[in-house]
């Protein structure tokens, strides 16, 4: 047996060398060096505190991922992706630049000495600014309409200020903070928590994990008030210029929709813009006033337009003559047992001064001269013309008339 067994030890030990030989090349062959690019590995920035003491944040320009080579046998390799690698680059080195080395490493430490890592770019680029502190009102803004019937009062939120903080140029952009509460369908006040927005000043919301607000919540109460329809008056005051005058005031809306609680609209019929001035006006004036400004205590308007528009025609005043003959000319006052006549030499001249487009339709028909004769006894009397009173017209008559009261027979 021990003799079969170093028979031909030779070509034995020969035979194992080369079994050995061939497993090394079918190894090489199947298991081969490989290289694989991993991309999009998440690198973490270290000892960011050294920029908060300077009061400085930072933003990553670039290199917030890192994309690498691996280059290592086929079966080690092979299976790896971002998952199996840590990047990180530490601030603290940061150069005059900006710019910081990024480093990566498997978070396999076993296969660390077999594999080889070479960087697509390990540079991670910053931008540094101030950081800055402001305070920031809160605004509480409602969502949807209520009941019918039923207009959105104020709405306040708590706390109504807040701090915040971060990159001057994020800070910069901050127009409005405001909280949301849903008005939808309601009919009484109203009470809810909700989240902080910062708004731009075209109304997006700015959204930066640099910026830090004292509270990302706050409380917000709203009134939801019963409404109400009044109407609007215009009174305007003094005098326009010199030869001219007012022919008409034109406003719209002349009704409008206020809201409050009950005892405040018990109080309100109608407001009354009556501080309007065409003082020395020698044109006609246009203008807007709003509707708020003559609202009461405890009222609101509920209505999305506040503005009155307002037009006051300034025309030029003129005069006109109007002859009367004693035909023009009617009495009152008249006792049945007497006869009235005129004793007329002349005719009568009435001049109306006025609006011009008032003035110029004006005749004896429209002017409606008359005598009051309840007092005149038998003789003749002087006597004085009345005539129909017109929003702005004057009359002056030249002449005298006198009436003749005679029995009758």
């Amino acid at each position: 047996m021990k003799k079969s067994l170093f028979h031909n030890i030779g070509y034995k030990l020969l035979a194992i060398v080369f079994a050995i030989l061939l497993w090394l090349v079918v190894v090489n062959i199947t298991d081969y060096t490989v290289t694989v690019k991993i991309e999009d590995i998440p690198v973490e920035q270290l000892n960011t505190d050294v920029l908060e003491e300077l009061d400085q944040v930072y933003d990553v320009v670039k290199g917030d991922t890192v994309d690498i080579y691996v280059k290592g046998r086929r079966s080690v390799v092979g299976n790896l992706t971002s998952k199996n690698f840590y990047a990180y680059a530490d601030v603290s080195q940061m150069s005059i630049t900006n710019s910081v080395q990024i480093y990566v490493v498997p978070r396999n430490k076993s296969i660390e000495d077999d594999i080889s890592i070479e960087y697509v770019d390990n540079i991670m680029q910053l931008s540094l600014e101030d950081k800055v502190t402001e305070q920031f009102p809160v605004k509480a803004v409602t969502n949807g309409d209520p009941k019918s019937g039923y207009a959105v009062g104020e709405a306040i939120a708590t706390p109504n200020i807040i701090t915040i903080e971060g990159p001057k140029s994020a800070v910069d952009k901050i127009t409005d903070v405001v909280v949301k509460i849903d008005t939808s369908d309601a009919y009484e006040s109203l009470t809810a928590v909700s989240d902080i927005v910062l708004l731009d000043a075209y109304g997006e919301q700015i959204r930066n994990d640099k910026i830090a607000m004292s509270q990302n919540q706050a409380d917000v109460t709203v009134n939801i008030y019963p409404v109400k329809t009044i109407d609007v008056y215009v009174d305007v005051k003094g005098t326009p210029a010199d030869g001219y005058g007012i022919s008409d005031v034109v406003y719209q809306p002349q009704t409008i929709n206020i809201a409050g609680g009950e005892e405040a609209l018990d109080r309100i019929e109608s407001i009354n813009i009556s501080d309007l001035s065409v003082s020395g006006l020698n044109e006609d004036l246009q203008t807007t006033v709003d509707i708020n400004d003559y609202l009461p205590d405890g009222v609101i308007l509920a209505q999305s337009n506040s503005e009155l528009a307002i037009t006051v025609d300034i025309e030029k005043l003129t005069t006109k003559k109007i002859n009367l003959s004693s035909s023009d000319i009617s009495f009152t006052g008249k006792n049945n047992e007497y006869n009235y006549d005129f004793d007329m030499s002349d005719n009568i001249i009435v001049e109306v001064a006025g609006l011009e487009s008032v003035i110029g339709e004006l005749d004896a028909d429209a002017i409606k001269p008359v005598v009051d004769c309840s007092d005149f006894k038998v003789g003749s009397h002087t006597a004085t013309l009345e005539f129909k009173e017109i929003d702005g017209v004057k009359y002056t008559v030249t002449g005298v008339i006198t009436v003749v009261v005679q029995i009758k027979n």
